[in-house]
């Protein structure tokens, strides 16, 4: 007669990843997860998350076109455009519908961005 013993992961086999900007974390079984978490990005020592990943492309265009005085409607359109131009960049194989699904815009809007872009 045999028996199967169920065993949990240790503390110590159980790797942390915490976003810098947001404080998610993610938790990962040893052998099971990668270098970081699927889509996300470790930049000078500290991890973010794919949410915040975008939030920051969002917030760095706004603050190229001059920050606070940027009209809210100037400021929507900025930040539309740089969600876009960020998937892209993360995934440029993508189809344009995939893009625009993932950055909430239209295919029309993917298109002329990647228009933009240098080949």
């Amino acid at each position: 007669m045999s028996t199967a013993t169920k065993t949990r992961p240790t503390k110590s086999d159980v790797v942390e990843f915490t976003c810098a900007r947001c404080e998610v974390t993610s938790r990962w079984t040893e052998g099971l997860g990668a270098a970081t978490p699927p889509n996300w990005v470790k930049e000078k020592g500290l991890y973010y998350c794919l949410v915040c990943r975008r939030e920051r492309a969002m917030e760095q265009a706004v603050e190229k076109a001059g920050g606070q005085s940027v009209s809210t409607a100037d400021r929507a359109k900025l930040r539309s455009a740089a969600v876009v131009d960020f998937e892209i960049a993360r995934d440029p194989d993508r189809t344009e519908g995939e893009i625009a699904k993932a950055a909430r815009a239209s295919i029309g809007a993917v298109r002329k961005a990647r228009k933009r872009r240098p080949s």
